[in-house]
């Protein structure tokens, strides 16, 4: 089969919808394929034709209508296994002509044109050209006539065969023969096709134009060995269930092989392509659970964190567990076989759920934890948060949560709230948890977690100190794997006996600072600015208060740097403090 070269040049992997089309995944993962879907969902295309066409587009760039891609930038597709996937599903509901048209796409190759080099174990035989459109590339320093890149993905395959089938124990998903894969220029990562009871993979001949990796080889090695390890774990899916059930959807499939990519290959990080906005980036991507935790989990490549907290919490034994119930269940729904592992570990998927999200706030420059979360979540980006609550106490306005989805939230704890924070989540759904990180300013953290799954109200009183606190990043989360939910968040604390004002923070400033004050009747407020010599320099506040806690931003920016005071008068109180503004 022959491809256009310049299609490389054109996929952008900027969306993934996860929808439900008659209880299968679609592949919304570039424009065109989101049209398709969305024209899908509108009931103007038939799933056929929708599978029709995403198959033209991706293998053949003439048959595909030119109004579906003119003019949108493109990258490339990771991996098509979810197409063949997803005919495999549809086969016997096709008619004939259709079947007729698909079949061809994911034929093996003839092979007589082809040089071949089998691997070191024998296991593997690899298929690849030396000239022409599919030829890789020539160098050949390792062994003599053999291309290194033949060479090192003949390596890369007996490695990740060896450490995910006799190390890890995956299903063996070799048949006797050396098994097959093939090098040739396509416009996707790679993919692994069905062929009777075993399967055959296809590989990109050169990772020309593909997205950055961190392999100290550089990025065409690292796609090659990363592609490698993703496509030999859908040899192992194909082998445990033939992609059947919601195993075998879009979501769980591609979220599965990616964590194999970190798993074999932790020097590569290519899934960081999916977590970030872009590869050196600290800002997440907006399709993974650090940019839209409101997204349902599973969530294909984007949401391969989900399934690398529970390597991480539990080891590699957890998914060859999971797995596992595939062989004699191969359509048992995915979150079961999850939460039969976690059963026989004594602990239950929905607070599993709930912790992973804490995970992923815990992460990035700003909000990593010294003790909790990911290995890598340094590395990883800062989360977007849905709604930052300013200073706390406080509360939130109501909001609606996604099944399996979560709502991060950001406070700024008070200075002069008086006894511990009280956090309490009203929904109308049992199931919605509640994660609290604290922040101290002796750099430790502490984590609060209330789930009761047989209530609508959770409440969550910690023993912090209010002044001890700098910041608090709350997690709300839906553990309902079908229904949305309303929530409305509480954060709460005793008044103090009097009128109070915090000193400023920061102190010493430049130029802004924030002064918090607590007011504990309904009376009128008045905080003035004045010099070091009791001239008045600003008025800050001036009005009518009710009881509550409040905070209100002083801005030198045109005055001189120096010693300044700030006063608090109500009815009852009349509070001095000084502040220093430093240039």
């Amino acid at each position: 089969m022959r491809y256009s070269k310049y299609l490389i040049l054109l996929f952008l992997l900027i969306g993934l919808t996860v929808v439900s089309v008659d209880g299968m995944a679609q592949t919304v993962q570039n424009p065109v394929f989101r049209e398709l879907d969305e024209a899908l969902n509108r009931g103007d295309i038939s799933r056929e034709t929708a599978l029709i066409e995403k198959l033209r587009f991706t293998y053949s760039s003439g048959e595909l209508h030119q109004h579906l891609y003119h003019e949108k930038e493109h990258s490339p597709i990771k991996c098509t296994v979810p197409l063949h996937a997803e005919f495999l599903h549809l086969k016997d509901q096709l008619p004939a002509n259709s079947v007729a048209e698909i079949e061809p796409y994911f034929e093996r190759p003839e092979t007589s044109h082809l040089e071949e080099y089998v691997s070191g174990s024998g296991n593997f035989i690899l298929f690849y050209e030396t000239d022409g459109q599919n030829a890789v590339p020539a160098e050949s320093t390792i062994e003599p006539g053999v291309p290194d890149y033949i060479y090192l993905a003949a390596e890369a395959a007996d490695s990740s065969y060896r450490y995910q089938v006799e190390e890890l124990g995956f299903v063996d998903f070799l048949r006797g023969e050396p098994y097959e894969i093939y090098f040739e220029d396509i416009i996707f990562y790679g993919t692994t096709t069905s062929s009777g009871s075993s399967s055959f993979i296809t590989i990109n001949n050169n990772f020309e134009n593909f997205p950055e990796n961190a392999h100290p080889d550089g990025k065409t090695i690292g796609a090659l060995y990363a592609t490698i390890a993703h496509e030999i774990k859908h040899a192992i899916q194909y082998a445990t269930n033939r992609w059947d059930g919601s195993a075998g959807s879009f979501d769980w499939i591609e979220m599965d092989a990616t964590l194999m990519e970190e798993i074999v290959y932790p020097d590569v990080d290519d899934y960081y392509n999916y977590i970030l906005d872009d590869f050196d980036s600290d800002e997440p991507n907006s399709l993974s659970i650090f940019g839209a935790p409101g997204s349902a989990t599973p969530g294909a490549y984007w949401h391969m964190t989900w399934m690398l907290y529970f390597a991480e919490q539990y080891g590699m034994d957890f998914w060859v567990e999971v797995w596992d119930q595939l062989v004699d269940e191969p359509s048992k729904s995915f979150f079961n076989a999850i939460e039969t592992s976690l059963a026989e570990r004594n602990r239950q998927l929905n607070r599993e759920h709930l912790n992973n999200l804490l995970w992923h706030i815990a992460s990035g420059p700003v909000y990593s934890a010294f003790d909790f979360g990911f290995e890598d979540r340094v590395n990883y980006p800062t989360p977007n948060f849905t709604n930052n609550l300013g200073i706390a106490p406080g509360q939130t306005d109501g909001f609606a949560l996604r099944p399996m989805a979560a709502h991060f939230i950001e406070a700024s704890p008070s200075n002069v709230a008086l006894g511990q924070p009280l956090f309490t989540l009203e929904s109308d759904r049992e199931g919605v948890g509640l994660g609290v990180i604290g922040y101290f300013r002796d750099g430790s953290t502490d984590i609060q977690l209330a789930l009761n799954n047989s209530s609508e109200l959770q409440s969550l009183q910690t023993s912090w100190d209010w002044s001890e606190l700098t910041d608090l990043a709350i997690a709300v989360v839906n553990t309902n794997r079908s229904v949305t939910a309303n929530y409305l968040l509480h954060i709460s604390s005793e008044l103090p006996e009097e009128d109070l004002i915090a000193q400023n923070y920061p102190n010493p400033f430049n130029p802004s600072t924030k002064i918090e004050y607590a007011i504990t009747e309904t009376q009128p407020v008045k905080i003035e600015v004045f010099d070091a010599i009791g001239r008045k320099i600003q008025t800050l506040v001036d009005g009518d208060h009710s009881a509550g806690f409040y905070s209100v931003d002083f801005n030198a920016a045109g005055l001189a740097s120096g010693m300044y005071l700030y006063r608090i008068t109500t009815n009852s109180t009349v509070l001095d403090k000084k502040m220093l503004f430093i240039k």
